[in-house]
């Protein structure tokens, strides 16, 4: 760990002082960009999961109502379908 150290110290020594601080501003701004980035990009995968949520809700509530009107005769069926329903 030492060794690491004073060859990053020996390196950053060769370089001005201003450049190091230009350097680390850059990289700062740099994570800035990329933390907005993730958060913009989270938010509209948590949109995106929200929407397909709801059409995949509408579309089991319409599948459940199609398979109740064709299967009206059959009480097992019908019993299968609601507790896989109330599952979902």
């Amino acid at each position: 760990y030492q060794e690491e150290i004073q060859e990053l110290n020996e390196v950053a020594r060769h370089r001005p002082r201003s450049t190091l601080v230009l350097g680390i501003q850059q990289e700062n701004r740099q994570i800035r960009e990329l933390q907005q980035e993730n958060k913009e990009l989270r938010t509209s995968l948590e949109e995106h999961q929200s929407a397909l949520e709801l059409i995949m809700s509408k579309y089991r509530e319409q599948m459940f109502r199609l398979l109740m009107a064709s299967k009206k005769d059959d009480p097992s069926v019908i019993t299968k379908l609601k507790e896989q329903h109330s599952k979902v």
